[in-house]
Formats: structure tokens, C-alpha cells, sequence
């Protein structure tokens, strides 16, 4: 029951999220790091923003727990950048080392379901407005291909992710967020520089062939 209680906690913590909660938040790390919280807020970022981005990390299940650290990420990211997204994506950057940990194995090496080159690039031309547009068929059989992998994985006791570059990574994940929503997508550029990579799975173009 307390297993079962924990994994609803964790799956829907964005949504459990509120104002009042990321106030109280604040004001904890404001009682040990109070020159950042007053830099980054509320002139530097809106109160808004801020609970948007959290939200963003924790649907994708990276705890937010060092808050000190996704503000200090943040307060080192250009003022001009206010786009939520964008900003959520340069963190994710910087807590590399938490988000790919689950992942690691014994060796520090991460394990992942790698996207062919090729494939990268077919899905990189197919972004559009920051979405991933995609032919139906071929969607499902990545989302088939994707599924294989990540069972065969669990099934040899791996905690895998997904590796694709930063530049389509959001739009990757969206895609397939309400077939695979716990699958997590990672960027290469995430990976801390001491880990190796572990390849569980390759997909190639000639998987989502018809």
C-alpha cells in the first residue's frame, strides 16, 4: 500500500504542486541562500514562471528537492530568455547528474534505448513549431519499437531511458508522453561528463519502415 501510495505521489506530484506549497519553498532556501532568492525574484522571474518550471521538471519526475540548485541554474541563464520551456530545458542541463543517476549502472555507465543518427535527423526535420509532426504509422512504430526495448530492459532488471539530442528532446517527449509516460527522455547533453553510455537498443529508420 505504501509502495503503491508513493508511486501515485510521484506521478502526479506536478499536478499537487501549488503556489502556497513553491511559497513555502522559497522561503526555506531564502533562510540560507537569501541574496539569490532576492536576485531572481521577483525582478529577475515571476512567481509564475517559476511554479511553470518546477511543474515541467517534476512531470517529468526530476525532483526538485536542491532548490537552491534550480535557482541558482536559473539566475545563471540570460535575462532575456523568459520562455518557460526554454528555461526549463538549460536546467535540466545543469541537474544532469540527478536526472541521469536512476540510470547509471555499477560502472557509471548509462543505460539507453539510442536513436540511430539517421532517425535523428528524419526526426529533426519533422519538428514544427516545437512540435514533433509525425506520420501516424510511423509514430506507432516507434512507440512499438520504443516499448519493446524498455520491457526487454525492466524484464533484465535495468532502469533505462531514452537518449536523443537536446534539440529534439521536448518534442520527442510529447510525442510520446501518453503512450510511454514513464519512459524518460534525456539529452546527450545531460549526461555528466565522468559517465560512460550504455546501450540497451538501437532504432533505426528501417524499424519505422512500412
Amino acid at each position: 500500500m505504501i509502495t503503491h501510495f508513493s508511486e501515485v505521489l510521484r506521478k502526479h506530484a506536478a499536478e499537487l504542486l501549488g503556489r502556497e506549497d513553491l511559497k513555502h519553498l522559497i522561503d526555506k532556501v531564502r533562510e540560507s541562500s537569501p541574496s539569490l532568492v532576492d536576485e531572481l525574484i521577483p525582478n529577475g522571474m515571476s512567481m509564475g514562471v517559476l511554479h511553470r518550471i518546477l511543474t515541467l521538471l517534476l512531470d517529468e519526475n526530476v525532483p526538485i528537492s536542491n532548490l537552491t540548485q534550480i535557482l541558482e541554474a536559473l539566475a545563471n541563464q540570460p535575462a532575456t530568455i523568459k520562455d518557460p520551456l526554454e528555461l526549463t530545458e538549460r536546467v535540466r542541463v545543469e541537474l544532469g547528474r540527478i536526472i541521469c543517476d536512476r540510470f547509471r549502472d555499477g560502472q557509471s555507465r548509462l543505460s539507453a534505448i539510442v536513436l540511430d543518427p539517421r532517425l535523428e535527423m528524419e526526426l529533426r526535420r519533422c519538428i514544427h513549431e516545437k512540435n514533433l509532426v509525425v506520420e501516424p504509422l510511423k509514430l506507432e512504430k516507434l512507440i512499438v519499437n520504443l516499448a519493446n526495448a524498455w520491457r526487454k530492459a525492466h524484464l533484465a532488471g535495468k532502469e533505462v531511458a531514452l537518449l536523443a539530442d537536446a534539440s529534439i528532446r521536448r518534442p520527442l517527449r510529447n510525442a510520446l508522453a501518453r503512450s510511454l509516460s514513464d519512459l524518460s527522455v534525456i539529452s546527450y547533453q545531460e549526461i555528466p561528463t565522468d559517465f560512460g553510455l550504455q546501450p540497451v537498443a538501437l532504432v533505426r529508420p528501417e524499424d519505422l519502415a512500412s
